[in-house]
């Protein structure tokens, strides 16, 4: 592959060194997001797992007592 040189003020050179920077520094704060976010999603899967298994142990023991209670007593 052939390079080719390529000439650019040496102002316009800084200010596209200092757009790649804010880039970086944006992608970086995005990437710091993104995990952040991840985190509170696994926090929440668990606390929702946590409720599932409240709500079915309740489920379980209604039912349980509705059994108990409808159903005749053997004599």
């Amino acid at each position: 592959m052939v390079q080719k040189q390529i000439y650019v003020k040496l102002e316009e050179y800084k200010n596209i060194l200092i757009l790649v920077d804010t880039l970086k520094t944006q992608v970086q704060v995005a990437k710091e997001t993104l995990d952040e976010i991840k985190k509170l999603k696994q926090e929440e899967d668990v606390e929702l797992e946590i409720w599932q298994t409240v709500i079915h142990e309740i489920e379980n023991r209604m039912n349980f007592i509705d059994n108990t209670v409808t159903e005749p007593e053997d004599m």
